[in-house]
């Protein structure tokens, strides 16, 4: 695979070129070989790993290059963003790594009248994915609303009885960004990368 040090230093002319020989040659099966062949430069320049003589396809390379590009951009753009949004907490949080992503856990208030926001739940994956929140809110007679936010944005998963206590709000909230981190929903580049934080900024 092309990598992205290589790919971001390719000015726009040579990655055209490169897609119109494969596409205009591409039947003559053009391809490079341990010194180059033509058009392409050794496997070696696109794929460091590639064994000496492999015949590979440029085009495939340099379109999961860029897909590549595009993932680690969206995860830098969420992860600025992530941090933005918790310098401008006004409340105390805490961090919880786990083996595939981190849970930040902000607490704004122990009680509160319906509709409240108690605390926030939110799973960061350690790759490109998005990031998703579980909320604990103030439901009518003590009850507490389990809520999850996404870019998409809001849904109700759980309502718990207030006998059941704050432990198992908690406990409930882990469990839910746990299991998201498990299987998080894929990037997409399209998306503002603060898509989720607009969300979570309370007043």
């Amino acid at each position: 695979m092309l990598t992205l040090p290589l790919l971001a230093h390719m000015s726009s002319a040579a990655i055209a070129a490169g897609i119109t020989a494969c596409l205009t040659y591409g039947q003559y099966n053009v391809a490079s070989g341990p010194n180059g062949s033509g058009l392409m430069p050794p496997a070696s320049v696109l794929n460091p790993n590639a064994r000496t003589g492999a015949m590979l396809d440029p085009l495939a390379e340099m379109a999961s290059a860029m897909t590549s590009l595009k993932q680690e951009r969206a995860k830098a753009e969420r992860n600025r963003a992530m941090i933005d949004w918790l310098a401008g907490l006004q409340t105390r949080f805490t961090v919880q790594r786990l083996e595939t992503g981190l849970v930040y856990k902000v607490r704004y208030a122990p009680a509160g009248e319906a509709g409240t926001v108690l605390q926030d739940f939110v799973a960061v994956p350690y790759g490109p994915e998005l990031p998703f929140a579980i909320s604990l809110q103030a439901g009518e007679s003590g009850t507490v609303r389990v809520e999850g936010l996404s870019c998409a944005g809001q849904v109700t998963l759980a309502q718990l009885d207030p006998a059941a206590g704050e432990q198992a709000a908690e406990t409930a909230a882990m469990s839910r960004a746990e299991a998201y981190l498990q299987k998080p929903e894929a990037a997409d580049p399209a998306l503002p990368a603060d898509c989720l934080m607009v969300r979570l900024k309370r007043g």
